[in-house]
């Protein structure tokens, strides 16, 4: 900590509230203590670091070629997203696109699904990269599909549940879970899935950030529903078991969308254009 408040020319203090500053907005835990008390990111911080790390390379290249070319006529792109696709997916866009066009400044809008839509409704975000649900009203907008997304029900490993041959759906109903917050499209679509169902959950904890979802199913304060994107390291590392529902699965569909009322700048069709023309790209991410 000492060498870090040396080279940002900070107090020791004010390293460490900026830390847990970091920590509060993420969600998780991203530095801890090794070996003789030494301090050393965590997996979550590891990975966080890598995808910052790609995208302040971008940063700065577009900063240099901006700063070369300053009498050229900036164009600005405003990307609206969630936060699992801002971290896992923008980046592999940034790399297409970027290097074709240098002159294009993108800033990322970080939002609930149903901000986003309200967001490009008002003009204040040019594209939106989602997951659409079921009876979501789309007709005052363009779409462009990119791939499915499964929403899996998850627990910790330990959990009753996992002991059980056969779950039902009627059983969710005695369970406690973790949800986001109302403005999720996540969790709409699962309710209402559930609901179509007969199902009516109870929903004990709600959370603004779907990594404080993980975070407190990781330390069996319940189940809860999340996008297979979020929890694929943790599923991965046995940190996290996908609960059987049989032939019950659900799934979303990754999108771009766009306003029918709103003409498209010449780099804002190239940006959607390049988005489509990888979306490959996406089942990689994912």
């Amino acid at each position: 900590m000492s060498t870090a408040s040396k080279k940002l020319f900070i107090s020791q203090p004010a390293v460490s509230m900026q830390i847990k500053k970091l920590e509060n907005c993420c969600g998780v835990k991203l530095i801890e203590e090794g070996n003789g008390k030494r301090l050393r990111p965590t997996a979550e911080g590891d990975k966080l670091y890598e995808y910052l790390d790609k995208i302040f390379k971008l940063l700065d290249k577009a900063e240099v070629e901006l700063k070369r070319m300053e009498s050229a006529k900036q164009t600005n792109i405003i990307i609206g997203t969630t936060p699992t696709y801002g971290k896992f997916i923008l980046p592999y866009i940034f790399e297409n696109f970027a290097g074709c066009h240098p002159h294009c400044h993108i800033k990322v809008k970080s939002e609930s699904s149903i901000s986003l839509l309200d967001s490009l409704k008002q003009d204040k975000v040019d594209i939106v990269v989602m997951a659409l649900w079921k009876k979501l009203s789309l007709r005052s907008y363009q779409v462009h599909h990119l791939e499915q997304e499964e929403v899996v029900l998850l627990s910790a490993p330990n959990h009753p549940l996992q002991k059980r041959k056969q779950i039902l759906l009627k059983d969710l109903q005695n369970e406690k879970f973790i949800m986001r917050d109302e403005q999720s499209g996540t969790r709409k679509y699962i309710l209402k899935e559930l609901k179509r169902l007969g199902v009516a959950l109870q929903i004990d904890i709600e959370c603004e950030s779907p990594d404080l979802v993980k975070e407190l199913i990781l330390e069996g304060k319940g189940i809860g529903f999340l996008t297979q994107t979020k929890v694929h390291r943790e599923l991965a590392q046995g940190l996290l078991k996908k609960v059987d529902l049989g032939q019950y699965r659900f799934y979303l569909d990754i999108a771009i969308v766009l306003s029918k009322h709103k003409s498209l700048q010449p780099e804002i069709h190239d940006f959607v254009e390049c988005i489509i023309a990888t979306k490959h790209n996406f089942r990689v991410a994912l």
